[in-house]
């Protein structure tokens, strides 16, 4: 389908091409509703806090603008940037004034704050000048440097000002002057900084930084004596995190401060048991906590730190797009046909041990022991975004749609105020949002991705359009001839299956439309100007309609949501002889305040239950609601999983007994 080009963002070596956020209108009530919230409401609670915890002052003092310590952890500058980039996402969308005011001043304090050589981490140049570069496995400097070029490259676009775009530049040059360089065995613990620089190559058209991500990309499994590399690295991190309490404590000391917060990565590791602990410290030595035990070409499974290894696999991706690398596509499909088969949860949620926030073996997925951290979902729908562009392949699109209704969106409640930062699978009732956290990526993460979801609903080939994700939406641009072209759909989503999609166009064109067919619609009924389609859809692939398309033609498509009981797979010892709910897209779980008459944990099923679902306008938000009997002849009811936990604590649990 040939269109004007500056609509796209065209990569050589994938077969889609994506849409940006911006030309693709989200109209449903059910996201649409959350794009708002968080535009009016969630983003200016959230500035509130970084305000609150120091992160927006350590960027005064750095600048000179205020005396005084940098407070805080060592990554608190990755969380202004993901808020100020999910800001100028929201503004970009908006147009709002009033964050508009708060973007400019951000930047105009992040410009100030940059060094005469183009350093800039407020950590470092405020308490530890002589420490840069000097540990960039642990202490997130080029993280933080990532979230920058990220941040810098969405204000570009929202505004088309360079001035933080020129800030991000700078810092990715002097990158460029003392890492890309043959001699220097070394590469950051928290993959970002590669997306980012392959970001901004394709920003710029300056390939410095696309040769950049991929030496980073190449380093990891092949820094020599990685095990004596690791020690001095940690070593250096006890130091430098225990100087950096003693600077702390006197400082309060100094202004009569009396309650001296605890840093949340002494917090952490108080919490973790002697088990994780043991984990964590052997995952440090083998390199694989940071993905750098084996080098990515080798590599064929997931491993480690979940959002490390989501967002590494998300810039080997982009590499390939870019180069055509193609052993890097076959450790990339291996990695994740691994992860999908033995280390992913029911709701698409990763990570099953604490102490590493990552994977475990095959099959060692506990519903207790569920991390599942939303930024690792977030990671996780990046990663398959990719994917599926390079390969059009339906199974990305499939698990992108788990993780936006199940694993990302249980992240935030329904009100847009309180968060998860682990997504557990059962919970005792002791479990509770938070307005805020210590470590607060999940809650910036959040605000940063919600404004881009339309990205993720189209894409374009040489052979027309592709529907990926059934959200109410409309999207509109120029063909090559000057042709408008409008697509608007409507959906049912997620409480019912029915869509229906109308083209819009000033002449008729010739064209294919390529619909995704959910896996879990096991019949799907397609109509075209209220006509039968004769080709019988597949689940868990794309069915191509290819005409010559007029104006206001409509296709109907209705896909088969019923909700049903799905089986424990039993090579997982723990959902052996248990089943979960499912509708469509979505998981369900009990909540106990639901279920008064019985202990949910106690509850049987039969694997004939009859299960009927049911429109409750006044429970949360408006929910559908399954409900049925269990052996003991006690009714049931279930909500969808991502609306729990949002009427206080309760016991919750998803995976239910049959035996």
């Amino acid at each position: 389908m040939k269109i004007r080009r500056e609509y796209v963002e065209p990569r050589p070596y994938n077969k889609l091409v994506g849409i940006p956020f911006s030309e693709v209108e989200i109209n449903d009530k059910f996201w649409r509703s959350r794009q708002k919230l968080n535009g009016d409401i969630s983003v200016f609670k959230l500035y509130d806090k970084l305000e609150e915890y120091h992160q927006i002052d350590n960027f005064r003092v750095a600048a000179g603008k205020k005396e005084g310590l940098h407070l805080g952890e060592f990554y608190y500058d990755s969380d202004l940037y993901k808020w100020l980039e999910g800001a100028c996402r929201i503004y970009l969308l908006n147009k709002d004034d009033n964050l508009k005011r708060i973007i400019d001043s951000l930047v105009n304090l992040i410009e100030k704050s940059q060094l005469s050589d183009g350093y800039i981490n407020t950590y470092f140049s405020t308490k530890f000048p002589e420490k840069r570069f000097k540990n960039l496995l642990i202490l997130h400097e080029l993280y933080c440097c990532g979230h920058l070029i990220q941040t810098a490259i969405a204000h570009y676009n929202a505004t088309k000002s360079k001035k933080l775009l020129n800030v991000a530049q700078r810092f990715a040059d002097l990158l460029i002057e003392v890492f890309l360089n043959e001699k220097i065995k070394d590469a950051p613990g928290h993959p970002e900084i590669e997306m980012a620089l392959i970001e901004l190559s394709q920003t710029t058209k300056n390939l410095e930084y696309l040769k950049l991500a991929e030496h980073f990309i190449l380093m990891r499994g092949n820094i020599p004596h990685y095990r004596r590399y690791a020690i001095k690295n940690l070593i250096n991190m006890k130091k430098t995190l225990e100087l950096a309490v003693e600077l702390d404590n006197q400082y309060y000391r100094d202004n009569n401060i009396s309650e001296v917060p605890k840093s949340e990565v002494a917090e952490f590791f108080e919490d973790l048991k002697a088990k994780e602990l043991l984990h964590l410290f052997i995952e440090n030595l083998n390199g694989k906590m940071y993905q750098h035990k084996t080098p990515i070409r080798e590599e064929t499974e997931p491993v480690g730190h979940c959002v490390r290894a989501t967002y590494f696999y998300t810039g080997v991706a982009e590499l390939y797009a870019e180069t055509g690398d193609e052993s890097l596509l076959t450790a990339l499909e291996s990695i994740w046909q691994k992860m999908v088969e033995g280390r992913m949860y029911i709701t698409g949620g990763i990570g099953s041990i604490r102490g590493t926030e990552g994977f475990q073996k095959d099959f060692k997925l506990k519903p207790e022991n569920s991390y599942s951290e939303t930024c690792a979902a977030i990671g996780n729908i990046m990663w398959n975004w990719e994917l599926l562009k390079i390969t059009g392949k339906c199974e990305y699109a499939d698990l992108i749609e788990k993780l936006l209704y199940n694993a990302f969106l249980v992240g935030q409640s329904i009100e847009g105020s309180e968060y998860f930062y682990e997504n557990k699978l059962v919970s005792n009732g002791e479990d509770e949002r938070k307005i805020w956290y210590k470590c607060a990526c999940c809650p910036t993460n959040f605000i940063r991705f919600i404004p881009s979801l339309g990205k993720y609903v189209y894409s374009l080939s040489e052979q027309g359009i592709w529907i990926h994700q059934y959200i109410g939406s409309r999207v509109g641009f120029d063909l090559e001839d000057n042709t408008k072209f409008n697509l608007f759909q409507k959906t049912g989503f997620p409480w019912k299956g029915n869509n229906q999609i109308t083209i819009s166009l000033d002449n008729p064109k010739e064209f294919s439309l390529f619909f995704r067919i959910p896996k879990w619609s096991k019949k799907t009924q397609i109509l075209v100007n209220d006509e039968p389609f004769k080709k019988e859809p597949i689940p868990g692939s794309y069915l191509e309609i290819k005409r010559k398309w007029v104006n206001n033609d409509k296709i109907d498509i209705d896909f088969e949501m019923i909700p049903r009981l799905l089986k424990g797979d039993r090579r997982n010892k723990s959902i052996r002889n248990k089943v979960a709910i499912t509708y469509g897209p979505l998981i369900y779980c009990m909540e106990q305040i639901d279920n008064e008459d019985f202990d949910i944990f106690e509850a049987r099923f039969s694997e004939k239950t009859e299960l009927t679902t049911e429109l409750n306008p006044n429970l949360i938000e408006g929910l559908v609601i399954i409900r049925g009997e269990l052996k003991s002849g006690k009714k049931f009811k279930a909500i969808p999983y991502f609306s729990w936990c949002n009427r206080g604590s309760t016991k919750m649990q998803v995976w239910h007994k049959i035996k």
